[in-house]
């Protein structure tokens, strides 16, 4: 007996037979259409119809339009915020100039250890009299004014700032008036007087730095309100 031979298949013969089904499916369903048989007068449900009816989603509004939307938000309120921020700064430096005016109409008083004023000052009684107007107590005595202000550099300097002298001990101070001048109450005998930040050989000796006054804010909302009132 012949051993049994494998079976040979032909690779292509199963393509044949699916290629001759599909094209009697496609025959069948143009015989359908053309005599006006529907699938649904065969009783089959179509895809579309068993599908539950859903109800659209709202479209939505175009991403451009949401952000501008938004931006129309927030725009005047940014705008609000920058306008108060400038105007906040603005009574700061308007306060700041009072100050050194009022220190400067004292110029010609005289010299008196411990006075405050209204006519005869020391030298922080003459800078503890124009910063009392902004609301701000500052020490009757250099060296504790020294430690009550924020040191700045030189370059920053704005009229109303302090100048201290005396490295080390800060025992003298004085009203910075701009371009490098300050207001002080000097000594006996020369009492309030104008004079350069340095020049002279004992301001170059002893200069020691400045110091900003920090403004309340109730200072602050204060002269916002006059500003406001007299526009």
């Amino acid at each position: 007996m012949r051993p049994a031979q494998p079976e040979i298949t032909n690779p292509n013969r199963h393509n044949s037979t699916t290629r001759r089904g599909r094209g009697i499916a496609h025959a069948a369903l143009g015989l359908l259409v053309a005599t006006g048989i529907t699938a649904g007068s065969l009783g089959l449900a179509s895809t579309a119809a068993a599908t539950p009816d859903r109800a659209a989603p709202a479209p939505l509004a175009p991403s451009s339009a949401r952000d501008s939307a938004r931006a129309t938000e927030v725009v005047p309120t940014a705008r609000a915020a920058k306008a108060l921020i400038r105007e906040r700064r603005s009574a700061r430096d308007a306060i700041r100039q009072a100050v050194a005016d009022r220190a400067l109409r004292q110029e010609g008083d005289s010299y008196a250890a411990g006075g405050e004023g209204p006519n005869a000052f020391d030298c922080s009684g003459l800078t503890l009299f124009a910063w009392r107007w902004a609301g701000v107590e500052l020490t009757h005595y250099s060296a504790g004014q020294y430690q009550q202000v924020r040191r700045i550099d030189e370059s920053k300097a704005v009229p109303g700032d302090l100048v201290f002298y005396l490295t080390g001990g800060a025992r003298h101070v004085a009203v910075y008036i701009g371009g490098g001048q300050i207001v002080h109450a000097s000594d006996y005998g020369v009492g309030v007087i104008v004079s350069p930040v340095r020049g002279t050989p004992w301001t170059n000796a002893h200069f020691t730095g400045f110091g900003r006054v920090e403004i309340p804010d109730s200072a602050v909302e204060e002269m916002i309100e006059r500003r406001r009132a007299r526009a």
